[in-house]
């Protein structure tokens, strides 16, 4: 029969495992009761080049995990009376000016990322140069209509709870969370200071393709920055006494000094109050959906360089919490170790040894096989091979991969070949589900059963806009422009905002919505230097264009 140790040894040798198919040099990972916590995995480096290895006391940001932390004060402010989740944050912030073109934007709205504003250029360390970079990028679609996760939706939040209560952000979560619960290694902002005592983050060293785990990695650029959005330093042990701080509903987990957030508060907190395509509901700063018959109620967090992933389990009384310097999905992980701990504690039987699918393992392969011919001449040939796929364009010839920083790559895959490797392959189906077309950077291919239309020539003036452009954002440091069957389409090679990509349609005042013009994605083209665009404008960040192909 198992005990809590051999469940630990096993959960540690899945994060081996999990750190093999992650874009990551190291992490820590904790489960927690009510009490305490029940162990801690730690595997890889903390920093690679002086070979320091990764500790329970090692620092990571912990990145959007904080916006639950914001909500929390919230909820505290709802509670004082001091704070009206439905009126305007114009009216809470008279200087803010925030365009309201369908209406009032609340603190309802933004604590639920259903204001209609986009995610954020991510390039200021503090929330000035965010606002005022909205109040040239309205709100597309009416408040509460639609999620749309929007880092700078919490900034506002933030800039709301500064102004009520009169202190810095990160002062007020170290006086109302971090030291209330005892989280003595935790801060809430990133200086320069912090660096000192800090895992060094990690990130892919190309910039211009989508990773593969292949790819080197290089230390990713340091930033500074004291947003409610995602600027807390913790380690898994202070993170631990936060989860119990959740699985006690907002009590102290000691039971000392009264609660942190009363019932109400905490009822509001975790109230499932609009529908998130990723993780089921989303309520103020956290999600909830169902997993193997289990409620999970948590939040994903991800910064420069650093991912992490908070799940509580309130019925069971147990969380699980992962950080890590560098990508790749941890979900996997976090199941396996709960559900590892869960057996040591019974004295069951301990689960098989998890382990990530391969790369190369493709679900459903056969539905992708066949021959596609592209609008450049080239034939694309997709095959069966072993227990996944290959492709082929005249001599050369690839494995297919999933994507190892996103949870569902969906029907798009990477290519393991330097020939291939700019863009990933995506597949697209007709209505009968049939997969009938691929896309790779601006090349469509025709599968054999498609039966759609032609492309139509596309609009005199379009063909200056493709190629790849450059910033020094380091969330994002480069976009690609493509004229694909007919259409524009923006693709982000390595960022999390892969998925604000797409097809670029235009608008009546000469800029371009993303795929549906109601989500909020604005991109502009600007300049024409030697026949071709100089700079794209994508909500107020600006990129711009490279010599590279």
């Amino acid at each position: 029969m198992a005990g809590l140790q051999e469940a630990f040894e096993r959960v540690g040798a899945s994060l081996e495992h999990h750190l093999t198919a992650s874009h990551a040099a190291g992490a820590a990972l904790a489960v927690t009761d009510r009490e305490e916590i029940l162990g801690v995995a730690v595997r890889g480096m903390a920093d690679v080049a002086s070979a320091t290895p990764v500790r329970p006391e090692t620092r990571f940001q912990i990145g959007s995990i904080s916006k639950s932390f914001a909500a929390i004060v919230a909820m505290q402010e709802v509670d004082a009376g001091r704070l009206d989740l439905h009126v305007s944050v114009n009216e809470l912030l008279p200087w803010l000016g925030l365009p309201e073109p369908f209406g009032p934007i609340t603190m309802h709205h933004l604590l639920t990322h259903t204001a209609g504003l986009h995610t954020g250029t991510e390039d200021a360390p503090g929330f000035a140069g965010a606002l005022q970079l909205l109040r040239g990028y309205p709100a597309t679609s009416p408040p509460g209509e639609r999620f749309h996760y929007s880092n700078d939706g919490y900034k506002i939040v933030g800039a709301v709870l500064e102004e009520i209560t009169g202190l810095p952000i990160h002062d007020l979560l170290a006086e109302r969370l971090l030291g209330p619960l005892g989280m003595t290694s935790s801060v809430a902002a990133i200086t320069d200071e912090i660096w000192t005592d800090h895992a060094t983050g990690y990130e892919p060293m190309l910039t211009d393709r989508p990773a593969q785990l292949r790819h080197p990695l290089a230390v990713a650029p340091r930033i500074v920055s004291n947003t409610a959005d995602g600027s807390i330093v913790s380690t898994v042990v202070d993170m631990c006494a936060y989860a119990r701080l959740l699985l006690a509903r907002g009590d102290r987990p000691d039971g000392r000094g009264g609660r942190i957030l009363s019932e109400d508060g905490f009822t509001r907190l975790m109230a499932s109050a609009v529908d998130d395509t990723d993780h089921g509901r989303y309520g103020y700063g956290l999600w909830t959906e169902e997993v193997e018959g289990r409620t999970w109620f948590g939040h994903s967090g991800g910064m420069v360089g650093y991912t992490a992933l908070l799940i509580t389990l309130l019925d069971e009384g147990m969380a699980c919490v992962i950080l890590q310097n560098g990508g790749g999905d941890k979900r996997g992980v976090t199941g396996a170790a709960l559900t590892a701990v869960r057996a040591g504690l019974a004295g069951d039987e301990l689960p098989a040894l998890w382990a990530p699918p391969a790369a190369t393992a493709v679900a459903a392969g056969a539905d992708f096989v066949g021959t596609y011919a592209g609008e450049d001449g080239r034939t694309l040939e997709v095959r069966t091979h072993e227990d996944g796929l290959s492709m082929s364009i005249g001599s050369v010839s690839a494995r297919l991969e999933r994507d190892p920083l996103l949870a569902d790559p969906g029907e798009s895959f990477l290519a393991a070949h330097p020939a291939f490797e700019r863009f990933p392959l995506e597949f697209g189906r007709d209505e009968a589900g049939r997969v009938v077309e691929a896309f790779h950077g601006g090349t469509w291919f025709r599968g054999e059963a498609y039966e759609g239309p032609d492309p139509e020539e596309p609009p005199e003036g379009w063909d200056r806009h493709p190629g790849i452009y450059r910033n020094d954002d380091p969330w994002s440091a480069v976009l690609r422009v493509v004229l694909r069957k007919g259409r524009l389409a923006i693709l982000w090679p390595t960022d999390a905002r892969d998925e604000e990509g797409g097809e670029l349609v235009p608008l009546d005042d000469g800029s371009f919505g993303v795929g549906d013009p109601a989500v909020p994605l604005r991109v502009r083209f600007e300049g024409d230097v030697r026949g071709m665009t100089a700079v794209v404008v994508c909500n107020g960040g600006r990129w711009f264009r490279s010599f590279e192909e």
